[in-house]
């Protein structure tokens, strides 16, 4: 099992680690990438099943990328999309095959509280739309709803043009209808990923 907290540190350290170059001053576009875990999953209620059924979920994993503009002042402005899966674990106590995963498409801001350092923490928000399908006994289905999503991390540099970072990453969307049925998505993550800046 995936212990959270460690792979968080874990990241952290690395990021530290790895950091040297002073941040950059100058604007423009650019293109990042990160990948990582799916956690905390809702137990969800699977509403057409005989009486009410409890959906476990494991933990999974998740994966996206953006394309942004940086602003050179420590605000950034970006489209984000991501994907994640996770398997079924049980319905009630009985083991059962089965998945849950969202394609999201989002328009993020993010702002650094330590502008110009070399590593800064930093805070960002989002909404746009998520697709979240199941598919799991009972219950199968895709469904597009309005969604935010919530973002703290660090970031450092690794030279003139590539930055690293690190995040912890809350999505929630609007309740999904799938098979007529309503079901309440939210995710956490924690991810790690690469920045390339495409110049100013």
């Amino acid at each position: 099992m995936i212990n959270r907290t460690s792979l968080l540190a874990g990241c952290a350290t690395a990021l530290l680690a790895l950091c040297s170059v002073p941040a950059l001053a100058d604007d423009g576009l650019y293109v990042s990438a990160d990948g990582g875990g799916s956690f905390f999953l809702p137990n969800l209620h699977l509403k057409n099943a005989p009486g009410t059924a409890r959906e476990n979920f494991g933990a999974g994993y998740a994966m996206g990328g953006a394309l942004g503009y940086d602003n050179g002042d420590g605000v950034r402005i970006e489209v984000d999309s991501n994907y994640t899966l996770n398997g079924l674990d049980r319905i009630d106590s009985v083991a059962a095959p089965g998945h849950i995963d969202s394609k999201s498409l989002m328009l993020n801001s993010q702002f650094d509280l330590a502008p110009h350092a070399v590593v800064t923490p930093y805070m960002g928000a989002g909404a746009g739309y998520e697709n979240v399908g199941i598919d799991v006994p009972g219950l199968s289905g895709h469904d597009w709803k309005p969604a935010y999503q919530a973002e703290a991390g660090l970031r450092g540099n690794l030279s003139q043009d590539v930055s690293v970072f690190t995040e912890y990453r809350l999505t929630q969307s609007a309740p999904e209808e799938v098979d007529h049925e309503h079901q309440h998505f939210v995710n956490h993550g924690l991810l790690a990923g690469l920045t390339y800046r495409l110049g100013s």
